[in-house]
């Protein structure tokens, strides 16, 4: 009797237990194995990002280390001195959506590129379009409503909580990098 309960019970549970300690150690030394590898890929994604919003800096950023918001995230000075990078946080219609800002020596947008978003495809995501995007490049300030000396920076309809987090984030770019001094 003892012999068939061990067989029944105590018997399938240790074999469970070895290929769930198996399987965990192989799923352990995958990770170790490939986050240096994703760390990696995500480095280079970003900085291709970083490229597209301030081509000027011919791919060549140095992280700044300051007393940044909560929402902003990174901040990319270009080598040459041409600009920095600005990397924003802000809620979309989907949730977290992560923006780079490009800001010249200037004060002028240089290009704004949406990094990572859940939005709808189709609806949200017309607000992350060549076409959307481009009216913020040149701009040194912008505003939602007509005021002198600011480009109005119009929603796009159906997608308007998605532009909007676009339009913050672009704002809050262009506040810090006064904030911090620019470029210098």
């Amino acid at each position: 009797m003892k012999e068939n309960k061990f067989n029944e019970l105590i018997k399938p549970s240790l074999v469970l237990l070895i290929i769930c300690l198996i399987v965990a150690a192989a799923l352990a030394a995958t990770y170790q194995v490939t986050e240096p590898i994703i760390e990696a890929i995500n480095i280079k994604n970003a900085n291709i990002a970083r490229a597209v919003v301030l081509p000027q800096a011919d791919g060549a950023f140095a992280p700044i280390e300051a007393d940044l918001p909560e929402s902003v995230t990174e901040f990319f000075k270009a080598e040459n001195g041409t600009g920095v990078v600005l990397t924003v946080l802000d809620k979309g219609f989907g949730g977290k959506m992560t923006i780079m800002v490009g800001i010249d020596d200037k004060e002028a947008i240089t290009g704004v590129k949406v990094t990572k978003h859940t939005e709808t495809p189709g609806l949200g995501t017309k607000a992350m379009t060549e076409e959307y995007l481009s009216q913020y490049i040149g701009q040194a300030a912008i505003t939602r409503a007509k005021e002198q000396g600011e480009t109005q920076i119009d929603a796009v309809t159906g997608a308007t909580i998605t532009s909007d987090a676009v339009y913050r984030a672009a704002e809050t770019a262009l506040a810090q990098y006064k904030e911090l001094g620019g470029a210098q």
